[in-house]
């Protein structure tokens, strides 16, 4: 390989992991993480590196750091896919933060995938196409935030992509055997998230459009076989009962359309629309114009792409789809439309460079202008979001606490009581690490529902009426507001705020006396 047409991507990919480096002390772990996705990735690789089958027993409280016996889900491993956490867990056990290890692992596999997604495109378009379609994805606001946060569905985007990509190469050259190894990628991805059923409907809808032969075909479904294996020997929990096990795993699947509230779904194509810079949104949409006259020339590299964007798309409007939470749960759907999005610029004759950077340096800014607080961004502005109730509108995976904590550790006076009314899960996690010892965390709530316990908010209240620092902090996030956060807005001002356009996203308050009475 020409090292030439390597400098580009390695000094991506260094810049990246530069920035992720710099960054992770800024994020707390994710309100998932938080549920059990730290847990059992702890309780796997503990498994696979010593053999102890006490570590399978989810109940039980063998002596780890950091000790995750608080994980609100530690007994549904049916809910939590075993592979990226698993890994994650290997890198968290090199750094000082376990939960920042836990992040790091994203930085490690988006850097490996930028320098593959980058030749990948380079080897098919040009140079400029290749580097504008890695900058749109990689400085996407939402995307940059899952890549610091959240190992699940960032992993997924990475196995899935690079998956695909294999599956690609594998094609085109009509071998069997990068066939086969591409099934080991196909399982990263399966054992990350389901979202990977659909990964072969998009390979098999290229073979078939390519007319692959026979052997080829085989060779797939022996690929896809590989994929399967791969998720059931990482996945301890199937290994006792497979169809059982398996069944519920499916069920949880099919059920959580049901188990979604109405009010808090949300469409997918207006999260695409609604969350994503701009000039991303319009250059994909002008970069549909050429894709299209690839596709009927039957060119093979714009073929798969509208293989991949199509099946994806086709499982976002099934009926039994569900969405929430913007658009983390179909990453998958924006290594394509990046590439789309850069090949917009292939309409143009002259300036190609300036109209390159017209489109990524918009992206840039609006990444700035959110972080740390991706999860937050929207292009119409936060403050309009929630104007407009849209779901999840704010810091709805509840990173921002890191802040918080550190502000407590700097500010609260020792002895300190706090609240968390809206996902203590996630703080009482990270606690033991990243919160002063003399600070005690009041248990007030579940992760199940926003309700408070009226028992414990008394005695909180009551602890402030008799002097004690008394601390609540909490993001914002309208599905889950309660008695303690309605009445810290009615009645109090905060004691530090951090805000996005304007809106808040994360808040403390100090408790004086009670609440007047209503």
């Amino acid at each position: 390989m020409n090292l030439r047409r390597l400098t580009i991507p390695l000094v991506l990919a260094a810049l990246f992991l530069t920035a992720g480096f710099t960054s992770l002390h800024q994020y707390n772990v994710t309100w998932d993480e938080a549920l059990g996705d730290l847990f059992f990735g702890q309780r796997y690789f503990s498994y696979f590196t010593t053999f102890n089958e006490r570590y399978l027993d989810f109940r039980a409280n063998p002596p780890l750091t950091p000790d995750l016996s608080s994980s609100p889900f530690r007994t549904r491993p049916w809910e939590h896919y075993p592979l990226a956490s698993t890994l994650a867990y290997a890198t968290s056990k090199l750094f000082h933060d376990p939960f920042d290890g836990f992040h790091a692992f994203n930085l490690l596999i988006g850097a490996a995938f930028l320098i593959a997604f980058y030749r990948w495109i380079e080897s098919r378009r040009d140079a400029l196409i290749a580097a504008t379609a890695t900058l749109l994805l990689f400085l996407a606001p939402r995307i940059a935030g899952e890549a610091l946060t959240n190992v699940k569905d960032f992993a997924e985007m990475i196995f899935f992509s690079a998956a695909a990509i294999a599956y690609f190469i594998a094609l085109e050259r009509n071998s069997s055997r990068t066939i086969l190894g591409a099934g080991v990628l196909l399982g990263l991805a399966l054992g990350t998230k389901a979202n990977a059923l659909f990964l072969p409907v998009i390979v098999l809808a290229y073979a078939l459009a390519r007319r692959a032969p026979r052997r080829i075909v085989i060779a797939l479904f022996a690929s896809f076989a590989i994929g399967a294996l791969l998720v059931f020997a990482s996945w301890p929990y199937l290994w006792s009962d497979p169809l059982h096990t398996i069944v519920a795993n499916l069920r949880y699947i099919l059920v959580r359309k049901s188990g979604t509230a109405t009010a808090n779904t949300v469409n997918p194509f207006a999260m695409i629309a609604l969350t994503t810079p701009p000039t991303f949104v319009v250059a994909f949409l002008v970069g549909l114009v050429p894709l299209v006259r690839r596709v009927r020339e039957r060119e093979p590299f714009a073929l798969f792409i509208a293989c991949w964007i199509g099946v994806v798309v086709a499982r976002l409007a099934l009926p039994a789809a569900v969405n929430f939470d913007g658009v983390r749960h179909f990453l998958e759907l924006f290594p394509p439309m990046a590439i789309v999005a850069a090949g917009s610029v292939s309409l143009a004759k002259r300036y190609r460079p300036l109209i390159a950077a017209a489109l990524i340096v918009p992206v840039a800014v609006a990444e700035l202008h959110v972080h740390p607080f991706e999860t937050c961004y929207w292009n119409i502005g936060l403050d309009r979001a929630i104007e407009r109730q849209i779901p999840q509108a704010g810091d709805y995976w509840a990173t921002s606490y890191r802040l918080g904590l550190r502000w407590l550790n700097d500010n609260a006076p020792q002895g300190s009581f706090l609240a968390v009314p809206i996902a203590e899960h996630a703080v009482r996690i990270v606690a033991p690490v990243r919160l002063r010892d003399d600070i005690a965390l009041v248990h007030l709530t579940n992760a199940w529902s926003p309700r408070v316990d009226i028992r414990t908010l008394s005695w909180t209240y009551s602890m402030a009426a008799m002097g004690k620092p008394v601390y609540v902090m909490f993001v914002f996030r309208r599905d889950w507001m309660n008695e303690l956060v309605l009445d810290c807005m009615r009645y109090r001002t905060p004691a530090a705020v951090w805000r996005v356009d304007g809106a808040p996203v994360l808040a403390i308050f100090r408790v004086t006396p009670p609440p007047p009475p209503r």
